[in-house]
């Protein structure tokens, strides 16, 4: 189930009030089948939008706490394309790509690093 539903401040900001006005994290907890409980508020790399793209594309992120990190683009043979290091907030996060600095069409893939966490997810440059 954990796969079928998410929690994302992709289009509004995922935020949750109690009775005394005081914001709270939203997220989804489930129960996994070993006992474990999985929880949307972690670490997330998400797919870019738009997928596929042509002229720009963003790729979204959440941080449970907030750190620097590395988002790095490579193509299908490993060659580093485009790298961005720096701080970010605890929360939601976003860095847009212009195809420019890909240079290149196809096929491409995109890392997210921390010092705790990686992600790696497929996206699509065309013509």
């Amino acid at each position: 189930m954990s796969r079928l539903l998410g929690v994302s401040g992709r289009i509004t900001k995922a935020e949750a009030y109690n009775g005394g006005a005081e914001r709270l994290q939203v997220g989804f907890r489930f129960n996994g089948a070993n006992g474990s409980t999985i929880t949307s508020l972690g670490f997330e790399l998400y797919q870019n939008q738009p997928n596929p793209f042509v002229n720009k594309t963003q790729i979204g992120f959440h941080l449970p706490e907030a750190t620097t990190a590395t988002l790095t683009i490579f193509d299908e043979t490993g060659r580093m394309l485009f790298t961005q290091k720096g701080d970010f907030a605890k929360g939601y996060n976003a860095v847009t790509v212009d195809r420019s600095v890909l240079n290149t069409t196809g096929v491409l893939y995109y890392k997210l690093e921390t010092a705790k966490e990686s992600a790696t997810r497929k996206m699509i440059q065309t013509k």
